[in-house]
């Protein structure tokens, strides 16, 4: 590689044309883990820096299925409907723990459906977001000559910095969100557990008055 800034330009032209494919454009035919290998290495090979960085491995699947964020393939094959949970879990891993993948898909994915307006909004979101960083990069390369290194260093390091933040505060809401649906449930389960003992003081306090004017009477 003689010209790191054209390398970069490069790389970023492409990115730039990559998206995920909608929903009505994944494959039809259900695949074998193999097949969904094979599918997803070649939807994931831009991201890759080397040929030993994996994005996707069949280890990680398995995972994503015991820890239900990803569903259970049906003999053994798995639907558009898996293909396109993985890819958007391939996208938000990067960012966040499989905790806050699943936590995140459980709002947007009804179980046991296909789910095709949720995938296409994640997935133009995702190129639309992609799309304008790629555009603010080239207007910041204008700048750059071909090999300063320490100039794209600055820009990869003021990059991870607005980065860290807005993954800090994605980390943030979806904490304050499990925070307060679990102060819900707990809520909701003394309100029953409350409105269950009310019903038996009730009860106890009438077979009690029963039983004394039962005895009123015979007295």
């Amino acid at each position: 590689m003689e010209n790191i800034k054209k390398s970069l330009e490069n790389w970023l032209n492409d990115l730039n044309n990559f998206s995920f494919r909608n929903y009505e454009d994944l494959p039809e035919l259900e695949l074998y883990m193999d097949q969904v290998m094979k599918y997803l290495d070649k939807q994931l090979y831009i991201f890759q820096t080397s040929t030993s960085d994996k994005q996707i491995t069949t280890s990680m699947i398995n995972n994503y299925v015991k820890g239900e964020v990803v569903p259970a393939p049906i003999s053994k094959k798995y639907s558009k409907e898996h293909l396109a949970v993985i890819q958007e879990v391939c996208t938000l891993k990067q960012v966040l723990s499989i905790a806050e993948v699943k936590q995140v898909l459980d709002k947007t994915h009804k179980p046991g459906q296909e789910n095709p307006e949720s995938y296409n909004e994640f997935n133009l979101m995702n190129s639309t977001t992609t799309s304008n960083v790629v555009e603010e990069t080239f207007k910041r390369l204008n700048d750059v000559d071909d090999n300063d290194i320490e100039a794209l260093n600055k820009i990869a390091l003021d990059y991870a910095i607005i980065a860290n933040s807005y993954i800090e505060i994605a980390k943030r809401i979806l904490y304050l969100n499990r925070n307060y649906e679990f102060y819900q449930k707990a809520k909701e389960e003394y309100a029953n557990a409350e409105k269950e003992r009310l019903e038996k003081e009730k009860k106890k306090e009438k077979k009690q008055e029963e039983s004394e004017n039962k005895d009123s009477e015979e007295n």
